[in-house]
C-alpha cells in the first residue's frame, strides 16, 4: 500500500476522478512507493518574480523516478482547429501543457532545496482520463499513448506506472530515482508538517508591559501621603517598593529639596543611578555613602587603620556608622529628606548615622521601606523616628504563577494578593551532581537564548549560595558568564542571590538551589523566586524534588 499525502482523502475534493484515483493508487501501489494528491507550490527566480507550480498528483518511487499527472475526468474531446479541450460541454485547460509546466516547476522548486541530491533524477509527466479508453493510439505529437492512463489501465496501474517512468528513462542508465535522500526532501517540500506556537519571547514582552503600568498605578499612593513627612512602607517583593521609592526622590528633587536616596545594595544603587533625576537627588548604598562623608572629611587614614585591625563584620557594622557621624559632625548635615530602600538589611546604628544628614531632625522627610521577609541579614532594626506605617498588599511586579509559588516561602498572618498578569509556569530541574547542574544549567540558557530568541540582557542567573559553583568565565554553548552589567555581547549575567536583593529581571534561573543555600532555604527560595517578572526557573538538588 502506497504512502498518501495526505493520509486520508481531502473531502472537499469535487473530482469523481481524482477520487477514484486516489483510492486506486493507496491500495495498488506497493509500500515503495510515495504519492501526493493536489499539491502546489511557489517558485521564485529575481529576474521572474514569483510563479505557481501544481499537480494533481505526484507519484514517487525512490529507485524509479517521479511523475506528474494531470487528471481529467468525464468525456473528453480536442478540437485541433481551435485548440480546445472540452471534459463534457465544457472547456478545459490543455492537460498536456500543465503536466508539462509543472514537471518543469516541481524540478526547479527541488532544486532549490540545499539537500536535493546533486544526481540525475527522473521527472517524468503523464495525463489521466480514467473514465475513457483510448485504445492503443497516440492522441498527438505531445502526447503518445505511453503517457496516458485511461480506464483499461485501473486495474493494474503499478504496471502503468512501471511503463511510464520507462517510456521517460530509455536507454539513460545513468538516471533514476531520488534515493531515500531525495524522497525525505521531497516531502519536506510538499507535505511538510510544522507547528507554530508563542515564543517565551513575546509572552515575557506582554507581562513587562502590564508589570510597567500595574507598577506605575502604584505611584497614586505617594499622593496620599503627600502631607506626611515620616513613612514606613511594608511590603513584600513585587509590590512596587523599590520603583515607589525611585518616585518619591524624583518628586521630592523637583520640588527643590535635597534628597538621600541610600539602599544596602551596591548593585541596586547602580541600577537606579540609571533613571534620570534632579540634580538634587543623590543615589547611593550605604558603604558609598560613608566612603563619600570620610573622605570629604579628611577621615580615609582613620578608615584604613580600621579596615587593618578589625574584621570585616565591625568594619561595616559599627566603624561605618562611627565614621559617617563623626564626618557629619564636621561637615553638618546637607539634606532635606532622607529615603531607604530595602531598609530591613540596615541596623540602628546605621539609621541613627542617616538621621544626622538631616539638615531638620524633627521635620526633615524621611520614607523608609522594607520588606521583613527579605531579611537575609536577620536584621531587626528599630527606628529613631516615629513613622505612620502603611503596608503594600498588592503584587504588582511579578506574574500570578510566580506569585504563586513565591508566597509559598512568605511567613505573615496577611499574604499579599497577586495584581500581575499571567504568565508561563515556573519550571524546575533536578540535578544529583555538579555535571548534572551545568549540562542543566546549558540546556536551559540555549533554550532561553537560541531556541526562545530572548534577548541575553532579559535573562539573569542566581545562585543561592555565596561560594558555588557558578564563576565567571565559565562558558556554556555560545554564552560566557559574567558579574559586569550590562552583559557584553555574547555574555549572560549571574550573581548571588543576596547581591542582587532588591533588583529585578524579566527571567530568572534561581540556580543551586538545596538546603545549604545562604542563609537558610526559605528565606533565599523566597528572595531568589521573586526577582523573576515574568519566568521563573529553578534549579534545585534532588532532595528537594517533592518539595515543590
Amino acid at each position: 500500500m502506497a504512502r498518501m499525502f495526505p493520509e486520508r482523502l481531502d473531502p472537499s475534493t469535487r473530482s469523481p476522478a481524482e477520487r477514484r484515483l486516489y483510492s486506486i493508487f493507496r491500495e495498488q501501489l506497493p509500500d515503495e512507493f510515495v504519492v501526493f494528491h493536489s499539491v502546489s507550490w511557489l517558485l521564485r527566480e529575481p529576474h521572474q518574480g514569483a510563479w505557481t507550480g501544481e499537480a494533481d498528483f505526484v507519484i514517487a518511487h525512490p529507485a524509479h523516478g517521479l511523475l506528474i499527472l494531470e487528471v481529467k475526468g468525464g468525456p473528453i474531446r480536442y478540437d485541433a482547429r481551435t485548440r480546445q479541450w472540452f471534459s463534457g460541454p465544457h472547456s478545459i485547460q490543455d492537460p498536456v501543457k500543465q503536466a508539462q509546466h509543472n514537471r518543469r516547476a516541481l524540478m526547479d522548486k527541488l532544486r532549490e532545496h540545499p539537500r536535493w541530491p546533486e544526481r540525475f533524477v527522473l521527472f517524468g509527466h503523464a495525463v489521466a482520463f480514467p473514465d475513457v479508453e483510448v485504445g492503443d493510439r497516440d492522441l498527438g505529437p505531445d502526447l503518445p499513448r505511453a503517457i496516458i492512463l485511461d480506464r483499461s489501465d485501473l486495474k493494474d496501474v503499478r504496471r502503468w506506472v512501471a511503463r511510464v517512468l520507462s517510456y521517460w528513462k530509455g536507454e539513460r542508465a545513468s538516471i533514476g530515482g531520488p534515493g531515500a535522500d531525495g524522497m525525505a526532501v521531497l516531502i519536506d517540500v510538499l507535505a511538510r508538517s510544522w507547528s507554530l506556537r508563542p515564543l517565551l519571547r513575546s509572552a515575557v514582552e506582554g507581562a513587562e508591559q502590564r508589570i510597567v503600568e500595574l507598577t506605575e498605578e502604584q505611584f497614586a499612593l505617594l499622593d496620599c501621603l503627600r502631607a506626611e513627612r515620616r513613612v514606613l512602607i511594608r511590603g513584600c517583593a513585587g509590590s512596587g517598593k523599590t520603583m515607589l521609592a525611585l518616585e518619591q526622590a524624583r518628586r521630592l528633587g523637583q520640588e527643590g529639596f535635597r534628597v538621600l536616596l541610600t539602599c544596602y545594595n551596591r548593585a541596586l544603587a547602580d541600577r537606579l543611578r540609571e533613571a534620570v533625576l534632579p540634580s538634587g537627588v543623590d543615589i547611593l548604598h550605604f558603604h558609598s555613602l560613608v566612603s563619600r562623608w570620610v573622605d570629604r572629611a579628611g577621615l580615609r587614614g582613620k578608615l584604613d587603620r580600621a579596615a587593618r585591625e578589625v574584621e570585616e563584620e565591625t568594619l561595616f557594622q559599627e566603624v561605618f556608622p562611627d565614621l559617617l557621624a563623626e564626618a557629619v559632625g564636621q561637615l553638618g548635615p546637607e539634606y532635606d529628606a532622607l529615603i531607604v530602600d530595602e531598609g530591613q538589611d540596615f541596623t540602628d546604628i546605621w539609621f541613627t548615622a542617616l538621621a544626622m544628614l538631616l539638615r531638620d531632625p524633627d521635620h526633615g522627610i524621611v520614607y523608609v521601606f522594607m520588606d521583613d521577609n527579605q531579611n537575609i541579614y536577620r536584621r531587626t532594626p528599630q527606628l529613631p523616628w516615629g513613622m505612620v506605617q502603611f503596608h503594600l498588599s498588592w503584587n504588582c511586579r511579578n506574574t500570578r504563577p510566580i506569585h504563586r509559588q513565591a508566597m509559598r516561602f512568605y511567613r505573615s498572618d496577611h499574604p499579599p494578593r497577586a495584581r500581575g498578569p499571567d504568565g508561563p509556569e515556573p519550571e524546575f530541574f533536578y540535578y544529583a551532581s555538579e555535571g548534572e547542574f551545568h549540562e542543566c544549567l546549558r540546556q536551559r540558557i540555549h533554550h532561553l537564548l537560541v531556541e526562545e530568541r530572548l534577548p541575553p540582557h532579559q535573562v539573569v542567573i542566581l545562585s543561592a549560595h555565596r561560594r558555588g559553583w557558578l564563576q565567571t568565565g565559565i562558558r556554556y554553548g555560545a554564552f560566557t558568564l559574567t558579574e559586569r552589567w550590562p552583559p557584553g555581547p555574547g555574555e549572560i549575567f549571574w550573581t548571588t542571590v543576596h547581591r542582587f536583593k532588591g533588583l529585578e529581571s524579566p527571567v530568572v534561573i534561581l540556580a543551586q538551589l538545596d538546603a545549604g543555600a545562604f542563609p537558610d532555604l526559605p528565606t533565599v527560595a523566597y528572595v531568589g523566586m521573586s526577582r523573576a517578572r515574568s519566568h521563573l526557573i529553578v534549579l534545585a538538588h534532588r532532595d528537594l524534588s517533592g518539595r515543590w
